[in-house]
Formats: structure tokens, C-alpha cells, sequence
């Protein structure tokens, strides 16, 4: 019963911050999708991309491109595709 009435007790806080704006998450998202293309616009140059980073390389292992790496000893390894 105190886990219900401090979940209430939150949801009435966050409303009260929020207020009429119910779109508080949408205006959130929005300005991170243009941040996120301002910085593609530019090719991620800049110190505001690094955070993108990192996520960019996930995405290009995961497009499907061939990956080629060689080793000391001469061995290759390449992805399938």
C-alpha cells in the first residue's frame, strides 16, 4: 500500500512539473532527432557527436557490410555476405 500511494504521490509530482504540456517526451525526442542530424549533416564532427560514436560503429557491423581484419601471423577473417 506505501508502494501505491508513493507511485500516486510521484505521478501527481509529475504532473505538477509537466503541467499542460503533454507532449513534454515528444518535444524531448524531437530535439535529440535534430541534434543527432545536425551532427549527421556535418559527418559527426565535433566534440557534441562523440556520444554518437559508439553507437555508429554498432550500426555499421550490424548493416551487413564485410568486415575484413588481418592479423600478425597473416590470417584473415571477413564476415559472411
Amino acid at each position: 500500500m506505501i508502494a501505491v500511494a508513493a507511485s500516486l504521490a510521484l505521478i501527481g509530482m509529475l504532473h505538477l512539473a509537466i503541467g499542460q504540456n503533454v507532449l513534454f517526451g515528444d518535444d524531448i525526442q524531437r530535439a535529440k532527432t535534430t541534434e543527432f542530424e545536425q551532427c549527421k549533416e556535418t559527418n559527426f564532427v565535433g566534440d557534441e557527436c562523440r556520444k554518437y560514436d559508439d553507437r555508429l560503429v554498432v550500426d555499421q557491423l550490424d548493416s551487413g557490410n564485410k568486415i575484413r581484419t588481418e592479423m600478425d601471423n597473416d590470417v584473415t577473417s571477413s564476415g559472411t555476405k
